[in-house]
């Protein structure tokens, strides 16, 4: 019964993508880890990952063998990076790393990662809104909502306010 339940469920992907980690914080340097998982028996050959525009790349990894090529954004088309130069056999996993930094100001967004995957055989899978299955996500961690310059300026206030309120407690006791 199993088996046949197997036949008959959805074929699994040519392969498996996945970003980790779930969460980031804003102003945060992040290492973003795009892991790949072939079970196809087609090596894969090329990796390529589309970078949200709120993300500055500060530095790319790649696994040994492995080059990569990062492309700016333009009007038209996401920053990206693109990974190639060696294979990725049949049951074999990466792990292609960004390191990247959050803009301070993003609140209560999804980070949507597109990713395309292409194989020894010429085939192209993908993972965006419209493709082959469903891009990876990465959150934002709550935060208190205010940038560093703005908790130095309310901090500063409270300082302010704290002194003005021993001045008068003095000039009360004085008098």
């Amino acid at each position: 019964m199993c088996a046949l339940l197997w036949s008959v469920g959805p074929a699994p992907l040519a392969a498996q993508v996945s970003v980790a980690p779930s969460n980031v914080e804003p102003a945060a340097f992040e290492r973003l880890a795009l892991r790949v998982a072939n079970p196809d028996p087609s090596p894969v050959t090329l990796v390529r990952i589309e970078i949200p525009e709120v993300l500055t790349v500060l530095g790319v990894d790649a696994p040994v063998g492995w080059a990569w090529r990062l492309t700016a954004a333009t009007d038209t088309s996401a920053a990206a990076v693109e990974w190639s130069g060696d294979s990725l056999a049949q049951g074999v996993f990466r792990e292609f790393a960004v390191l990247a930094r959050l803009a301070s100001d993003v609140r209560d967004v999804t980070l949507v990662f597109p990713v395309r995957v292409e194989h020894a055989d010429g085939r192209v899978v993908t993972w965006t809104r419209n493709g082959d299955g469903r891009p990876p996500t990465v959150g934002i961690r709550a935060t208190t909502g205010m940038s560093a310059r703005g908790a130095v300026a309310l901090a500063g206030g409270a300082l302010g306010v704290a002194a003005l309120a021993l001045a008068l407690a003095l000039h009360r006791r004085a008098g």
